[in-house]
């Protein structure tokens, strides 16, 4: 299985135990891609299905929405736009925004960075996981983004972006692969997230 670190942190526990529960023999391994490539391996052949973000580049690859998280605006807690009940990506136009790195998917890298590469207000660091995201905006003044459901260490602040949809938690796999405990991993995540929506 593969993961990038966010999805992993949100809904790793809980489906690692449903699926042990449901197929103790199956033995998982995981291996946590960062922001260069957002299929979590499943792109390269590294891994057979992942527990990632949406959106990506979809061709050759079958996704499920687990669900939906509304993004905001990581910024430091001390930056004037914290205290705002909600921002709009033409509020942070001159700031510097993180970078993704080079060769990383155009589609990712379009949602989690609207205000373009870098942002209008210089470049900001290249970041590969989230924890980086976090660390250049509490060191630099970053902006970053971030689904709402993560609660931001001290010293940060996350505040609702209203122009921006939201981050779709997703399992995905490579189309047309039947191999069943594939087909069980999905079943198992998608009954998961189905009882938490009701």
């Amino acid at each position: 299985m593969g993961t990038l670190a966010d999805s992993a942190e949100q809904a790793g526990p809980l489906l690692a135990a449903a699926y042990r529960e449901r197929h103790p023999r199956v033995r998982v391994r995981v291996r946590e891609a960062d922001f260069a490539d957002p299929t979590g391996g499943l792109r390269a052949g590294l891994v057979d299905v992942a527990l990632t973000r949406a959106p990506f580049d979809t061709a050759g690859i079958s996704v499920r929405v687990l669900r939906a998280d509304p993004v905001g605006a990581v910024l430091r807690a001390d930056d004037p736009l914290a205290a705002r009940p909600r921002l709009r990506v033409a509020d942070l136009a001159d700031r510097p925004w993180f970078r993704l790195p080079e060769g990383a998917d155009p589609v990712w890298s379009a949602y989690w960075t609207p205000a373009g590469p870098g942002g209008a207000g210089g470049e900001g660091p290249v970041v590969r996981t989230a924890q980086e995201c976090l660390q250049a905006v509490l060191w630099n003044g970053t902006v970053g983004m971030a689904p709402l459901t993560h609660t931001p260490p001290e010293g940060l602040a996350a505040v609702p972006l209203a122009d921006v949809p939201p981050s779709r938690l997703v399992v995905a796999w490579n189309r047309g692969d039947a191999n069943p405990a594939i087909r069980a991993f999905i079943r198992v995540a998608a009954e998961l997230w189905g009882a938490a929506a009701r």
